[in-house]
């Protein structure tokens, strides 16, 4: 009994914070066009460059190739995790985006899109998992270069997307909110 409430916690764990980042991200970053970086931020982009499309459903393209070539390189723990929280969060990100949201100031959305993001993603990596996109890619690149701290892999990876979207957008306010 104690290893299965192990087993339903972490994935209670990983749902419920792909479910708080699904809602940060969409209900206060998306209205704006803030990035968060990573995939979703980079699918974010994808969809303005497309003329439509939504950010769900291009993370889950995008994310597709990146869980094929890890396989279960970054275990088998993290991998199905991962899976879970990606599909959850990106399925999330689509159904929250539907939610008419009041107009905000673009610093309010961000401060509070981002903390809601952080919270859901902290629940995600304490239980082991991630939302897969970014996290993926920079675990693989830590397996190849051991002597760089994977901080800075994930900065660099999510700077590149903070300034893109401002590129993309024509504004450089949204590399700074990203």
């Amino acid at each position: 009994m104690k290893n299965l409430w192990k087993q339903c916690g972490w994935i209670a764990a990983t749902i419920l914070g792909s479910a708080l980042f699904a809602f940060g991200f969409s209900c206060f970053l998306l209205p704006d066009d803030i990035s968060t970086g990573g995939i979703s931020g980079l699918a974010l982009v994808a969809v303005e460059l497309l003329g439509g499309g939504s950010v769900g459903s291009l993370s889950v393209l995008i994310n597709l190739p990146l869980f094929l070539i890890a396989g279960l390189k970054i275990g088998k723990r993290f991998f199905f995790g991962s899976l879970t929280g990606m599909l959850c969060s990106s399925a999330l990100i689509d159904a929250f985006a539907l939610i008419p949201m009041p107009a905000t100031e673009p610093l309010i959305g961000a401060l509070y899109g981002g903390v809601l993001c952080g919270l859901g993603l902290g629940a995600v990596f304490t239980a082991g998992a991630s939302t897969g996109g970014s996290d993926i890619v920079v675990r693989l690149l830590k397996m190849k270069w051991q002597s760089v701290p994977i901080g800075t892999i994930n900065i660099c990876f999510d700077m590149t997307v903070a300034v893109l979207t401002g590129i993309v957008f024509k504004d450089f306010t949204r590399t700074l909110y990203s």
